[in-house]
């Protein structure tokens, strides 16, 4: 029971950290933030707003009448549209405050027209006058009404000795039924933009999901082992290049697995042969020659020639290891690289006269190069010895030194079979062996593999030139350096 309680906690955490979840629920906070901003700014801003704009207006429509008044095509049936149209009362009086014309809306309930309008009038031009631009405008309380009213008072002419005086009057219309209105409007609109808004999002989650969610689901079938899974990230760049990637990454992971089966195979080969005969001699050696000296010696000899065969792949084994985990160290000295060609040469005089191979040398020049001398010797071992296992009939082995400037570079070449185009990126693998592989004359079938990571590890060029039928050419390059002070 508590197993099954954990699963489900489990599984709804999973679920609230999905990504459809993630886009469903900041889209829909986008949502509801827009829609809080709106009624904010409604209910906070809306009467100020009113007030602002009715009060710019009523100063735009006292400057266009001040404009327009010496202007004798302006009329007062002009003055009556505009008061019309604009619902307010405007008065015009001269600097003596006689009226030269009057638009009155209101009746009684105006502020610049009616019994009581002249101490206002008198009131209001005094204080138009005693401002810094000649307009004077104020809210006032209508008596009768109690609603509230916009004055406004502009001198004509200058405002020290002015020409006339401009009132204008209007009613700031009581907000209350136009909010209630907006107010019905906007909760209707609210609900139905979070409507909208939340089917938007939740289509917009499965959506971007969807492709993630088969990526996963291919990946799981991937972690489980089946490398012929197909990624499918159709729908954005992103997660197309996303899945372009891991088809790479599958399609490498089955190469290698391959290899790595080949490899178990041919290693299992490998050590089974010498086994097999250690084995069998031992046995020879128990059943047969144990009383005769030559024979005995003899078995024991092949004995001893296949433990060191084991021996050999082991320790190659664990120097790959070593160099592709990163342990490995390289301590680098100064070297003559003809010197060390030479003296590798002769350690290969035996397999020349016992069994017909053939070495030709080419290192005149005395050049020097700084590299680990231990490793850089195991690369030439290695670069020879599978020259040596793919040479073919004829049997000829070609080691050269090409200097440059600021090189130095070992070429290995063999008259062997060659290496066919596809299988070029290959041959530096751990995991691949020649199809055609008989068992190597020397060494384990790794070597290819550990002058790879010696040379990487270095930071030294190398690679393979091969021709079908005609033979191939191993070769790397290191940085030329100064002999010692003492040569």
């Amino acid at each position: 029971m508590q197993e099954s309680s954990k699963h489900r906690r489990i599984s709804l955490k999973r679920s609230l950290q999905s990504v459809r979840f993630t886009v469903w629920i900041y889209f829909a906070i986008f949502i509801s933030s827009i829609l809080l901003l709106i009624w904010i700014s409604f209910i906070a801003s809306l009467e100020a707003t009113y007030r602002t704009r009715k009060t710019s207006n009523i100063t735009t429509i006292a400057n266009y009448i001040l404009t327009e008044w010496a202007d004798e095509a302006f009329t007062a049936t002009s003055l009556d549209k505009l008061a019309h149209d604009n619902d307010m009362c405007i008065l015009i009086q001269d600097k003596y405050g006689v009226p030269v014309y009057s638009y009155d809306l209101m009746s009684k309930n105006c502020l610049i027209h009616g019994t009581l309008s002249s101490r206002r009038l008198a009131e209001y031009r005094a204080l138009a006058c005693e401002s810094s631009n000649g307009i004077y405008y104020a809210e006032a309380k209508n008596s009768r009404f109690g609603t509230d009213m916009l004055i406004f008072v502009m001198t004509i002419g200058s405002k020290d000795d002015p020409s006339g005086y401009i009132f204008l009057n209007t009613s700031l219309e009581p907000l209350d039924s136009t909010v209630s209105i907006l107010r019905v409007q906007m909760l209707q609109v609210s609900l139905a933009m979070l409507i909208l808004g939340f089917g938007i999002s939740i289509f917009l989650s499965r959506l971007i999901s969807t492709p993630i969610i088969r990526i996963t689901r291919s990946a799981e079938k991937l972690a489980q082992g089946d490398y012929n899974v197909k990624f499918n990230g159709r729908g954005y760049t992103e997660t197309e290049q996303l899945a372009e990637t891991l088809n790479y990454a599958s399609n490498e992971i089955t190469k290698i697995d391959t290899m790595r089966r080949d490899l178990m195979a041919n290693i299992s080969h490998d050590l089974r042969t010498p086994l097999t005969m250690v084995k069998a001699y031992a046995e020879m050696i128990r059943d047969l020659s144990g009383d005769d000296p030559e024979k005995r010696a003899e078995h024991l000899g092949i004995i001893i020639e296949e433990s060191d065969r084991l021996a050999a792949l082991v320790n190659d084994i664990m120097d790959l290891t070593k160099l592709e985990n990163g342990s490995a160290e390289i301590n680098k000295v100064k070297f003559c690289v003809g010197s060390r060609l030479r003296d590798i040469m002769t350690r290969y005089t035996l397999l020349s006269e016992r069994d017909g191979y053939k070495f030709y040398l080419s290192a005149e020049e005395e050049v020097w190069a700084e590299a680990d001398l231990i490793k850089i010797d195991q690369v030439i071992y290695n670069l020879i010895n599978n020259a040596v296992n793919y040479s073919g009939e004829n049997k000829e082995i070609y080691i050269m030194q090409l200097v440059s400037p600021k090189t130095v570079r070992i070429e290995i070449t063999d008259r062997g079979a060659g290496i066919s185009e596809e299988l070029m990126p290959l041959i530096f693998d751990r995991y691949y062996r020649a199809e055609k592989h008989k068992r190597e004359v020397i060494g384990t079938g790794l070597g290819l593999s550990i002058v790879k990571q010696i040379l990487i590890l270095h930071g030294f060029e190398f690679g393979v030139k091969s021709e079908e039928g005609i033979g191939s050419t191993f070769w790397f390059e290191m940085k030329r350096a100064e002999p010692p002070a003492d040569e």
